[in-house]
């Protein structure tokens, strides 16, 4: 978790109690106080969102390295090899992938990981083509816990600057609550495989 995380917590708390205040204030017949409070409540979201995309905007996709982890609290995963199999028509990419934990007590997964895709210049999107054998990303890892797995994607010849992008659910596109956690005005962390 990162300081931002904790801010947003301690402010959701804080809007919670301002809820609270403006209802009582409210069923106690004091409805100007309760509009004050409310009022002052809208501003301070504002604020707060206003900050979450204005940080959204100057900030850059992150781009990783073959090796390099992509990480969610303890929850890692890496792009160990990437294999390129040009073909007649289109290039066979099998990727590696290492999913590991650096919790130090818990086991753990990530829910919010649905699966890897590939992407290129284009901004086409590729997804693996299912094997049967494949480890699920969200699978539970123990404290310290490493899991090597593969996907297979299929790509045109001519598709250039090749990235893994990690697929996840979660709020709808362009919605961001969280300070430095947005990707509405760039593209998600990617791992650049050629």
């Amino acid at each position: 978790m990162t300081i931002f995380d904790f801010l947003f917590i301690a402010l959701f708390f804080c809007a919670l109690g301002a809820l609270v205040a403006a209802a009582v204030f409210a069923l106690s017949g004091r409805r100007a106080r309760a509009l004050s409070v409310l009022r002052r409540l809208a501003m301070c979201a504002a604020v707060y969102l206003a900050i979450v995309y204005l940080s959204a905007a100057f900030a850059k996709q992150t781009v990783l390295r073959v090796g390099e982890p992509q990480c969610d609290d303890d929850w890692c995963l890496a792009v160990d090899a990437v294999d390129r199999t040009p073909q007649a028509s289109t290039v066979r990419y099998r990727v590696t992938l290492r999913i590991f934990s650096r919790a130090l007590r818990v086991a753990q997964r990530e829910n919010g990981a649905s699966d890897v895709y590939l992407a290129d210049s284009r901004g086409e999107r590729y997804d693996p083509i299912p094997q049967g054998s494949e480890i699920p990303l969200n699978t539970l890892l123990q404290a310290g816990e490493s899991v090597t797995t593969t996907r297979l994607f299929e790509l045109p010849a001519g598709a250039g600057n090749v990235e893994l992008i990690v697929g996840r659910h979660g709020l709808p596109n362009g919605v961001c609550l969280i300070i430095g956690e947005c990707e509405v005005f760039h593209g998600p962390p990617a791992v650049r495989l050629e």
